[in-house]
């Protein structure tokens, strides 16, 4: 028996399968180009300097670097919205803005394998480049919306909205304005959604230790007057994050309301204007109510987020988000482009279908999609081959997808049995009775039913069929 084994968090995408994923990939990109966005592929290999730095430190942990034989050490892309931001920064004077791409392809994370996350996975991203304007930031709710109601889902999910900027002034206004201390905080916040705010704090007190103590040297006794001394002077967080808790699952009005309530300060109320427009706009682009939720414990774990984030869940399936995305205004610039804002979001496919599957959404596709298949008597026989293959070419040209049996010599009962396997329901029966009548026999194998005709009329019949 075979040792062989493939690599720990990637999958093989066989028959049905594949074209499973390939279906629910190009019904993405349908709405991708409903919308206007045109695609751009960039390599699944970058230099190294072109990730460095962008992803923050938990990002930084995940990534897969390549050590090789060269100058320049390079990284496999971790997202799709760095090697944008590169191509910009090379590229910015070649392309009229707003520049609106989309992109299909698979990322790499070096994460905990688990139900819905995967090393290597297919992400589905599409982004506007060179417009800071809200409308861009409605789209990407009301994109997130129509890709999931085009995929079968109804009212199970949510595109939960937050702004880093609403974020950054919580956070300011509970003291926390060192932006290494916030992202922290973000994070802590971020998983309001899964734990209580006790377990929050206690997630957030264990993160400033590791700021605190990065080569995690304190130990014993020496811990425990750390984490002591870490929560005595964080007692705003409790407070704080327990009138966070629970928000987001009460109306998107009602819970900006208590939010502007409980922080007044002008950086907060500036943010909550633009927040109330956002949500506004989303509703003009005919995304239903309830659909859209303000999440202000919402934070992304992206160090590169400027403005509006966003972040599909699924209610009904418990396996975390199926898009995410923001708003990233500096990142170009940070790769030595000039100033250009922008924002996008991403679809992962695996997680996606994962869920579709657990809720029963996923359509059932063939092994095959192949039309016909030709059985094939006698390789041997040059003029039956050719009486064959002038049938099977003149199919082909008019678009029926046609196989021909290429094994060894097989009776013709286990051709059709490698048919049906295939799950292709279509035969063609072509023997020396047939070539010598001018005809051509298909099979329908799922009935059963067996038909010959003038091989003049046997495209025509066919195309019939397989229509």
């Amino acid at each position: 028996m075979s040792k062989t084994q493939i690599y720990r968090g990637t999958r093989d995408h066989y028959r049905a399968e594949y074209f499973l994923r390939k279906w629910a990939q190009d019904t993405i990109v349908q709405v991708f180009e409903l919308f206007g966005f045109e695609p751009l592929e960039t390599p699944m290999i970058e230099r190294e300097d072109t990730f460095t730095g962008k992803y923050g430190q938990e990002g930084e942990t995940r990534r897969f670097k390549l050590s090789l034989p060269y100058p320049n050490e390079a990284g496999l892309r971790y997202d799709h919205t760095v090697p944008l931001a590169r191509f910009m920064a090379m590229n910015w004077n070649k392309v009229r803005l707003p520049y609106r791409r989309y992109v299909t392809g698979p990322v790499f994370r070096n994460e905990t394998v688990q139900a819905g996350r995967l090393r290597q996975f297919n992400q589905c991203d599409f982004d506007t480049v060179g417009s800071s304007s809200p409308i861009v930031d409605a789209e990407v709710v009301a994109m997130n919306h129509m890709v999931l109601a085009k995929l079968g889902f109804t009212r199970q999910f949510k595109v939960a909205v937050n702004d880093r900027r609403l974020l950054s002034a919580l956070a300011g206004e509970l003291g926390y304005n060192d932006p290494s201390l916030s992202i922290v905080l973000f994070r802590a916040w971020d998983k309001l959604d899964k734990v209580t705010p006790g377990e929050a704090f206690d997630y957030f007190v264990e993160e400033l230790l590791r700021l605190e103590d990065p080569n995690n040297q304190l130990e014993g006794d020496d811990r425990k007057r750390a984490i002591k001394r870490l929560r005595a002077e964080n007692q705003t967080f409790p407070e704080a994050t327990s009138q966070l808790y629970g928000l987001s699952d009460r109306p998107s009005d009602i819970a900006l309301s208590e939010v502007a309530r409980l922080y007044r300060s002008p950086e907060t109320r500036d943010s909550v204007k633009r927040m109330d427009q956002l949500l506004g706009l989303v509703s003009s682009m005919g995304v239903p109510e309830g659909s859209c939720q303000f999440s202000p414990s919402l934070a992304r774990g992206l160090a590169y987020y400027t403005g509006p984030i966003f972040e599909t869940v699924v209610t009904e399936a418990r396996i975390g988000s199926v898009t995410g995305g923001g708003r990233f205004d500096n990142l170009i610039k940070e790769l030595g482009g000039p100033n250009l804002p922008a924002s996008g979001s991403s679809f992962g496919l695996e997680r996606l279908l994962d869920v579709m599957e657990k809720l029963e959404l996923t359509p059932k596709f063939p092994a095959s999609q192949t039309d016909v298949y030709s059985a094939m008597f006698d390789p041997d026989d040059t003029e039956l081959c050719a009486y064959t293959f002038d049938v099977v070419h003149k199919l082909r040209l008019t678009g029926i997808r046609v196989e021909v049996y290429t094994g060894a010599v097989q009776r013709l009962s286990k051709q059709l049995e490698i048919a049906n396997t295939k799950d292709i329901q279509l035969v063609l029966i072509i023997g020396p009775d047939e070539m010598q009548s001018g005809s051509v026999t298909y099979k329908v194998l799922s009935t059963g039913t067996q038909r010959s005709v003038a091989k003049g009329n046997i495209v025509d019949e066919l195309a019939n069929l397989v229509s």
